[in-house]
């Protein structure tokens, strides 16, 4: 069975120039990157629970801003 290769950031943005294609690349690099941090900090705090910053009481650590004073 053949697969298809995965979409490049061309086939994705074909109307982007060269320069705008590296910049949308380093972007998606880096976004990659951010998302693997935060799912080795989720993993590596659920086998530690005692290191958590806070508790987890499935609320918000604040309340939002009430919008009707702004």
């Amino acid at each position: 069975m053949k697969s298809e290769a995965p979409p490049t950031i061309r086939d994705l943005y074909p109307h982007l120039d060269d320069e705008q294609l590296a910049q949308a690349e380093d972007n998606l690099r880096r976004y990659v990157a951010l998302v693997l941090c935060v799912f080795d900090r989720v993993a590596w705090e659920s086998k530690a629970p005692s290191a958590n910053l806070t508790p987890c009481t499935g609320t918000l650590p604040c309340t939002p801003p009430d919008s009707a004073s702004s």
